[in-house]
């Protein structure tokens, strides 16, 4: 689907977040979202995962419930590997409940194994997009290829 619908799924998922659940005016929404640059076909990809997901998980906009063990706090290695602003957008999305402990420990985990320092906020946009479409493709990270294929648990590298 593309890092531009992922950035209407979010911005719809703070919108969602921040008026508990709902939306007043779609038609509102949609024409802010046209009027920076988005299409009727990316606005609509967006608004059909959302209610997809919505319909698929009745926990969906339910408060994200944090590890009953442990919270995670991004270490050296990760700070090392990771851009701030890629840091920053990973708890973002696991605020407004896009990803889950174990989503946010896999791109961690890929991100390492890409052997680069740095990774940017634009190449986790990426991975990410393609964790939460499930899409099968091959992500190319600043030149280098990363195969995420999605299995029952995620994404598999």
């Amino acid at each position: 689907m593309g890092n531009r619908v992922l950035e209407i799924v979010v911005f719809l998922m703070s919108q969602l977040k921040e008026q508990q659940g709902q939306i007043d005016n779609i038609d509102d929404v949609s024409s802010y979202l046209k009027s920076h640059g988005f299409t009727e076909n990316e606005i609509n990809s967006a608004y059909t995962w959302v209610l997809d997901q919505l319909q698929a998980d009745s926990t969906f906009l339910v408060d994200v419930v944090q590890s009953e063990y442990s919270t995670r706090v991004f270490s050296d290695q990760d700070r090392r590997f990771f851009s701030t602003e890629a840091i920053g957008y990973l708890i973002q999305l696991r605020h407004l409940g896009l990803l889950n402990d174990s989503q946010i420990e896999l791109i961690l985990e890929r991100g390492s194994l890409l052997g680069q320092l740095s990774i940017a906020l634009d190449q986790v946009k990426m991975i990410v997009g393609t964790m939460l479409f499930r899409e099968t493709e091959i992500v190319d990270v600043n030149r280098q290829q990363v195969f995420l294929l999605p299995d029952d648990d995620g994404p598999v590298n």
